[in-house]
């Protein structure tokens, strides 16, 4: 409706309670908007997929799916994924894992693997992503910056999504994203396609792949992180440190159970996780949205899985504020929460709660333990010795029946078929008397002895997480207390950017799905008694922290 339609009394006599309601709405829209966005508005520009079929897993196709329709209508977005033939079956899934018969099942385990005794079928089909506009490939990626380059865009939001890997030179900071059929993009590539955008359009990045933190370092000139701080507003949001895997790359088709921080952060950020159900609790500091930031905190607290997310602000000030981490893991607690946002503090908090950590000195505590972890070596023995005690259970239920079956070493030919029908049929027998009880509660010690491993890795993640946090805080602090001021004032604008959100808000997408509200789960009952060493110690020389 516009103005000069009304008389000025009427549309003030029509709109008067209506007032309130487009006030908030539009602060929602300023704070959603980036700041410099042109009237061209938000351009997309998504690439998944993994470098060959055997690795582009179904999640992968699904964050594409995901975050692409999280997109309000008519933002103009650019999708390359795969080989880019949307009729190529190139989606690599995973059906439900088949139940065998007790006694083949055990046949199973004596002659085969754990994995063929609970078998899943790997299949491929073609993406459900509609129309693509290209692969995943090195040349198209360049085709798509030049694109956004010509279309002269108001904002940019890049999303990729697929597999990393280290820089081959071993040079973590330009870690590489695996495109298809071998091709590869690096940190120092990327930053040369984001310079060569027009230098007001604000952009988001969200990098999801293994070691993707390296990626940070687009901040820099030529995204070398010895180089200056680019003026251009880049707020960027990885999976993962430049040293460590990442979630997200599983071929299991049940997107209700993807823990990972695609489904974290986009699921904080726009009030509904990937499923359509409401999610809660991210607007930290209560002011009726969900900036990037908070999204971000909520992940660190909430995502179950190895993720240890990194944003650019926590790049930035590796970079520029010096700090022994000894000094800066003996600053108490409680100055620490002070120093904090409301969304870093909330995470602080819930990661302490969930790693039992409390005390003034909790920093410190949390930083002991990294280097070695507690337990290390006493989880490593439980494994051990439950494999130990699993193969030994084996070959005792298995050379009975080798003795009087040779054949069955075979496991082919009709010598091999006849022997192994006799054979069920006496595990049949040792079965209901009992003489297999061993072989299988050695099975079930080693399942548990796996289940701690991963329950271990999950605290690790929760480790990390909480000593990067603390330490990005006293940085911050640092920074604002004693630094130059163009890098405080360049710090302030980075933070701003990274508190702001590419997408509308909640409100302004489609209404959102009857049901229960998701508050997506955090972390269980693990405290500091496993192993919190990280997950790839033999890379890099900061343990995960810078």
């Amino acid at each position: 409706m516009k103005a000069g339609a009304l008389r000025r009394s009427r549309f003030f006599l029509i709109l008067g309670p209506l007032l309130p309601a487009l006030v908030a709405l539009g602060l929602s829209a300023l704070l959603w908007s980036p700041v410099g966005a042109r009237s061209s508005g938000l351009q997309a520009l998504i690439v998944g997929g993994g470098p060959e079929p055997h690795y582009n897993q179904v999640a992968i196709e699904r964050n594409v799916h995901y975050v692409s329709r999280l997109l309000p209508a008519g933002v103009p977005r650019t999708i390359l994924f795969a080989d880019g033939d949307p009729t190529a079956k190139t989606v690599l899934y995973e059906e439900e894992p088949r139940t065998l018969p007790p006694a083949e099942r055990v046949f199973t385990l004596l002659f085969g693997s754990r994995e063929e005794a609970s078998p899943t079928v790997e299949r491929f089909r073609e993406p459900a992503l509609g129309r693509l506009d290209g692969p995943a490939e090195r040349d198209a990626v360049d085709r798509a910056f030049e694109r956004l380059r010509r279309s002269d865009p108001g904002s940019v939001l890049l999303y990729f999504t697929g597999h990393g890997s280290p820089a081959r030179s071993g040079d973590l900071d330009n870690n590489v994203f695996d495109l298809w059929n071998g091709d590869r993009l690096s940190v120092r590539d990327l930053a040369a396609h984001l310079a060569s955008l027009p230098p007001d359009a604000p952009v988001t990045l969200v990098m999801v792949q293994c070691f993707s933190g390296a990626f940070g370092n687009v901040l820099f000139a030529g995204g070398d992180p010895g180089g200056k701080a680019v003026d251009r507003e880049i707020a960027g949001f990885f999976a993962t440190t430049r040293e460590r895997m990442a979630a997200g790359c599983t071929p299991e088709v049940n997107e209700a159970e993807y823990r990972d921080f695609t489904s974290y952060f986009f699921a904080a950020l726009t009030g509904k996780d990937r499923v359509g159900r409401p999610v809660t609790g991210a607007d930290y500091n209560h002011d009726g949205r969900v900036g990037m930031d908070e999204a971000f905190a909520y992940s660190l607290a909430h995502d179950v899985s190895i993720d240890v997310p990194v944003c650019t602000s926590d790049v930035f000030l590796r970079r520029f504020v010096p700090g022994q981490d000894e000094e800066i893991f003996r600053t108490p607690y409680s100055q620490v929460r002070a120093w904090a946002t409301p969304a870093q503090g909330a995470a602080l908090d819930e990661l302490s709660a969930a790693l039992k950590l409390t005390g003034d000195a909790r920093l410190g505590e949390a930083y002991r333990i990294m280097p070695g972890g507690m337990g290390r070596g006493g989880r490593r023995a439980t494994r051990w010795a439950a494999t130990r005690r699993f193969n030994q259970a084996r070959e005792e239920a298995r050379q009975p029946l080798l003795e009087r079956w040779p054949e069955l070493a075979e496991r082919r030919g009709p010598a091999a078929r006849s022997a192994r029908t006799q054979a069920l049929a006496e595990i049949e027998r040792r079965l209901r008397d009992g003489r297999l009880q061993e072989l299988l509660a050695a099975e079930d010690a080693l399942d548990q002895a796996d289940e701690q491993e991963y329950q271990t890795e999950l605290a690790e993640a929760r480790v990390l997480r909480f000593v990067r946090l603390a330490k990005s805080i006293v940085l911050a602090h640092r920074l604002r207390e004693g630094g130059d001021g163009a890098t405080r004032d360049r710090f302030e604008r980075l933070v701003a950017a990274e508190a702001r959100s590419p997408l509308p808000p909640p409100a302004a997408n489609s209404p959102p799905v009857a049901g229960k509200v998701a508050v997506l789960p955090a972390l269980g009952d693990n405290g500091l008694n496993l192993n919190l060493n990280p997950a790839l110690p033999a890379l890099g020389d900061n343990r995960g922290l810078q």
